[in-house]
């Protein structure tokens, strides 16, 4: 019998534990299944497989994947264009298709990820401040406001400069989290977008499921039996 207390209490423990929606990592989009060339984008829907849900998270439909070699004035232009972004680890980041603002869908933490500005065809450079929002359903919960480094000059574009790590992890103190929304100030009307790249998430606090629950109820009736067990075979002790 102990041993099988012992069995329902570990299984009891193992199933809080996985309860958990996802185990938290980073999402770099380099292990998309259906990467665009690096000298082109695609939705992540289209680089996804016709899903949006990349490691656990919905993303937002407006979220396209970009490869490091895209050049927003044409692959043939003289002199060349400047790349539309660069990313922070791999050939591939995100940006905001649209230019409007995006969302997240998931329960996980955010803890941080690394943010900078686009290139467009010369217009300078994209939006120059982003604001990402902890929301639970409909209410805002907090928020983290980022101003974005500027691009570098150069002749005749600015050049994209390298993306800035935005730190989010005082996230980490809120409840009820469902998702973030990540909007955008805009320059002037051709500084739409942002660029980002290596999302970081950790997983959001175990809470026992109705399963789990049951299961603990099952094994609890074992620990008091147990518990009798050991008091009615204790040797009585006593003083000669």
């Amino acid at each position: 019998m102990p041993h099988l207390f012992r069995l329902r209490i570990g299984l009891a423990t193992a199933a809080i534990a996985m309860s958990g929606a996802s185990l938290g990592g980073t999402a770099s989009f380099d292990d998309l299944p259906n990467l665009p060339a690096v000298t082109a984008g695609a939705s992540l829907f289209d680089a996804n497989n016709s899903s949006l849900v990349y490691d656990g998270i919905t993303w937002d439909s407006g979220f396209s994947i970009v490869g490091d070699q895209y050049r927003t004035g044409g692959q043939g232009a003289t002199p060349p264009a400047p790349v539309f972004g660069v990313p922070h680890s791999g050939h591939y980041f995100a940006t905001n298709e649209n230019g409007g603002s995006v969302t997240l869908a998931t329960n996980q933490v955010l803890t941080g990820a690394w943010f900078g500005r686009n290139e467009y065809y010369g217009f300078g450079g994209g939006a120059d401040q982003v604001t990402i929002v902890a929301v639970s359903g409909g209410t805002d919960l907090a928020q983290v406001v980022f101003d974005l480094p500027a691009n570098i000059p150069g002749s005749p574009y600015e050049q994209a400069a390298p993306l800035s790590f935005v730190d989010t992890s005082s996230f980490a103190s809120l409840s009820g989290i469902t998702g973030y929304r990540i909007d955008r100030r805009a320059p002037s009307q051709f500084s739409v977008n942002w660029v980002a790249d290596d999302f970081q998430f950790s997983p959001a606090s175990a809470v026992p499921v109705p399963g789990t629950l049951l299961l603990l109820g099952a094994a609890l009736p074992g620990l008091a039996a147990v518990a009798r067990r050991k008091k009615n075979h204790a040797p009585s002790s006593g003083r000669g």
